[in-house]
């Protein structure tokens, strides 16, 4: 029986829900739920009025073995709202399916849901093909396959239509899979952020205390209808006060939950009961207290999902929102950053900061512990929210990586990322990886985001790297142009030189002329007061020449401070050039990302490769417990990759190994010694027996057991080495690493690292990236990106290879010849392309 746990899922409509296995004692409910259905249901599912099931259907459909049958519902509140199930046809690889949708909850995507649950089931049970039937009439079912986006195939005859279609993960179906868990994700953010009514459930009357905090930000509004909810009180501020949430009389959109930590489970039931969409926990919870994953998992299949628990709570000063739900005061400008913070502690610090920068918000989300709704779910909401053109993350772990890989990157596309990493994110090596291949745009500090985020929310994106220094004074302008070249632009020389004596009007004109000139792509601008008096002197003139510039412009006035040029200004000032130079050197990797990103999808498969002849090498290799030179040979050529020929043998017969292949030949310990030597276990160029006799001698000497096996390969040419190596990692799936090879290739440090699959154009990008690019021309350049892509693709197309180190690959004469490659095997740890909560 296949292991099929319980998962909470995201509808249609935003709500959540269980789904789960059907089990034999599902069969009262099921029966309740079958007549609960109007006859036009009953009949579109069993083509025949059915009242009732009888007592052998339902031991049917509820006692399944989850290889040839199986069976899912959907659970909400305790009560069945859907069901679906497979059964194979016998002796064959395709099964039928079918499902049914409580009436009341049609139209919110539940069966496409279920179809993509049994899909990954039957799958795994090498189902190849799913088959249904269904009325000609039934258009709401044949909608659901059509949707799902597998190519679906129709027959029709006597009222019937006949559907099947091949399960495979096309890509067509993945971005069907992912476009409905943006939508999903997405409305159900909405529910939290944009509630209709909140109740503040802890609200005080005693000043200072976190409930009268929560309960005054929530009154600055009076758009949302408000609620108060403590019982020891009758009313606050001359409202009523509620003994309880299900005490009000009207729906509650969102709760504020701000009671003592012994109360909270009770509080986050009764909401469940008032069927309250939305929590944002205050409330801290220690550790080993609450089972929060419980409590969490109890939520969710009710439909209630959490923001915390310890969130500084959410806020948005945007005049068509206009909520404060939250512990600290968010009064600033309305504006186009939207800011994630995992901490709450760091909120109070960061807002006072935008406070001081003029920064304008859309939206600020304290996720605090973020044991339910976390920033992936908040990239899906802010992607499509047009007031939001900058989204600015703090961030100490990630939940689910590889979604935020795919959502980042998808969002990164139309809005940039800045985002800083702290504890648990910080310290794994793999996550910086994911931050470049998915766009976001890493720097080191909450300062530095909030500057970053700043330039990026006013000014454009840029063409190039060149950046003009414009100053008044030669000293800064050196400092400037420093700071640019560490930060890896490059500064030019303005067009127009301005001195001491340079007027508000000359400023103007400099500043229009450089822009204007086409070999620039972004302007700094330098200010040195001639007095304490002129520190913002040409402030208006600078920010009248720049308006409406398809270069980006920042200014640095000396004696000032940060924020913007002057009230109102779209250019971002700083107090130094360092800060400047830091800002803009991101706008130019962010744009670079841009303009590369259409060549960035994997979905460039190599030539020549056979998934299914890979499969079945994996499986001779799991069945045999090999992994040698020679298994591995036969699983690289599955995917157009030659590797030399070898043998792995016995010392002793390394002499005949050697006559079979043909000499020259390299003899190789199977556990070797860094070096290139024979006493390390590599003996290259050996031309005959008595070369190879000499040779395992002298490495049984030295290396006694470890060179009891040994590998004999024919000699390759010599040339460059590199090294090829993909590694599953268990959070964000196979990352594929390249750079110089050989024995001592871990000490040598030469690694650019991407997430598998790459495309050979994002191969070649990363080959030009290592030191061993020079040695390479064009042509060769192209070979080995096409190795990496291969390899890239292999190791992803396959979970059950954990690891393949290819070492080294010799790149000689425009040839890539793989000399050694490792292999491991293990359990695959990727889940199918099915949408669910847990992580």
């Amino acid at each position: 029986m296949t292991n099929v746990p319980p998962s909470t899922i995201v509808l249609g409509d935003g709500t959540s829900a269980l789904i789960r296995p059907i089990e034999p004692t599902d069969a009262p409910t099921l029966q309740a739920f079958h007549e609960r259905q109007s006859p036009e249901s009953r009949y579109r599912r069993y083509f025949s009025p059915k009242p009732v099931l009888t007592d052998d259907e339902l031991e049917r459909f509820t006692t399944v073995d989850f290889v040839d049958r199986a069976a899912l519902v959907v659970e909400q509140h305790d009560e069945f709202i859907a069901w679906a199930s497979y059964e194979r046809w016998q002796n064959r690889g395709d099964a039928e399916v079918a499902f049914q949708v409580d009436d009341g909850h049609q139209g919110k995507g539940i069966a496409t849901l279920l179809l993509e649950h049994l899909a990954a089931i039957a799958q795994d049970n090498e189902i190849e093909r799913f088959t249904a039937q269904t009325l000609g009439e039934n258009r709401a079912m044949l909608s659901v396959f059509s949707k799902a986006g597998w190519p679906v195939h129709r027959r029709f005859d006597s009222g019937v239509i006949d559907v099947d279609f091949s399960l495979d993960e096309t890509a067509e179906f993945i971005d069907s899979v992912e476009r409905r868990e943006h939508r999903a994700d997405s409305r159900a953010v909405a529910h939290l952020l944009l509630p209709s009514s909140i109740a503040v459930i802890g609200a005080s009357d005693r000043p200072d205390s976190i409930g009268a905090q929560v309960w005054q930000h929530v009154l600055a509004t009076d758009r949302i209808r408000s609620y108060a909810v403590n019982p020891r009180l009758d009313e606050i501020d001359g409202r009523p006060c509620y003994d309880a949430v299900g005490d009000i009389p009207d729906d509650v959109g969102l709760a504020v939950v701000a009671v003592p930590q012994q109360h909270l489970e009770a509080t986050i039931d009764q909401c469940i009961d008032k069927r309250v969409r939305g929590a944002i926990v205050i409330t801290v919870v220690e550790p080993d207290t609450i089972d929060m994953r419980a409590l969490v998992s109890r939520a969710r299949r009710n439909g209630l999902r959490i923001v915390g628990p310890a969130s500084m709570g959410i806020a948005s000063p945007r005049p068509d929102v206009e909520i404060q739900a939250a512990l600290v005061d968010v009064r600033l400008p309305p504006g186009k950053v939207a800011v994630s913070m995992q901490s709450g502690t760091l909120g109070t610090s960061l807002l006072r900061l935008a406070a001081h920068l003029h920064l304008g918000l859309s939206w600020f989300v304290s996720l605090g512990d973020k044991d339910d709704l976390s920033a992936n779910d908040l990239l899906q909401f802010w992607e499509d929210d047009d007031a939001t053109e900058v989204i600015a993350l703090y961030t100490e772990s990630f939940g689910n990586p590889r979604k935020f890989a795919r959502i980042a990157r998808r969002v990164s596309r139309s809005k940039p990322i800045v985002a800083v990493r702290a504890g648990a994110a910080l310290l794994d090596p793999a996550n910086a990886t994911l931050y470049r291949q998915t766009g976001v745009i890493e720097v080191p500090t909450v300062t530095a985001m909030l500057d970053t985020a700043r330039v990026f929310a006013c000014q454009p994106l840029m063409d190039g790297d060149r950046v003009a220094v414009l100053s008044n004074s030669r000293s800064p302008a050196v400092l400037a142009e420093a700071t640019l070249t560490r930060a890896g632009l490059t500064p030019v020389v303005a067009p127009v030189a301005l001195d001491w004596a340079s007027t508000p009007d000359d400023y103007e004109s400099a500043v229009r002329t450089t822009l204007a000139d086409d070999d620039i792509d972004a302007l700094l601008v330098v200010h040195a007061p001639p007095s304490t008096v002129d520190v913002n002197a040409p402030s208006e003139a600078i920010d009248r020449a720049a308006s409406g510039a398809d270069k980006p412009v920042v200014a640095v006035m000396l004696g000032s401070g940060d924020g913007p040029l002057r009230p109102g200004s779209d250019i971002a000032s700083f107090a130094f050039p360092e800060q400047a130079a830091a800002a803009l050197a991101r706008v130019d990797a962010y744009s670079r990302w841009r303009r590369t990103e259409v060549d960035e999808s994997p979905d460039e498969v190599p030539a020549n490769i056979d998934r299914l002849g890979a499969d079945d090498v994996i499986d001779e290799m799991i069945a045999g417990d090999a992994t040698g030179p020679q298994e591995a040979r036969r699983l690289l050529a599955t995917y157009g990759i030659e590797m030399a020929p070898t043998r792995r043998v016995d010392a002793g017969d390394a002499v005949a190994a050697a006559d079979e292949l043909g000499y020259p030949v390299a003899v190789k310990a199977a556990q070797r010694r860094i070096g290139r030597s024979v006493e390390a276990g590599i003996a290259l160029d050996l031309a005959d027996a008595d070369d190879v006799a000499e040779a395992i001698s002298i490495m049984r000497q030295h290396l006694g057991d470890d060179a009891a096996t040994v590998e004999v390969q024919r000699m390759l040419p010599p040339g460059t080495d590199l090294r090829v190596r993909v590694e599953d990692d268990e959070r964000l799936g196979p990352i594929i690493t390249v750079g110089l090879g050989g024995v001592q290739a871990d000490l040598i440090g030469d690694e650019i690292s991407r997430l598998a699959p790459v495309s050979p154009v994002v191969a070649r990008r990363m080959v030009e990236a290592t030191r061993a690019s020079g040695a390479l021309d064009d042509d060769t350049l192209t070979r080995v990106a096409d190795l990496v892509a291969r390899i890239a693709h292999l190791a992803s197309d396959h979970p059950r290879l954990q690891e393949i180190d290819v070492n080294p690959v010799i790149v000689s004469e425009g040839h890539c010849h793989v000399a050694d490659v490792v292999v491991r095997l293990g359990t695959p740890d990727r889940h199918e392309p099915v949408r669910r909560l847990e992580t």
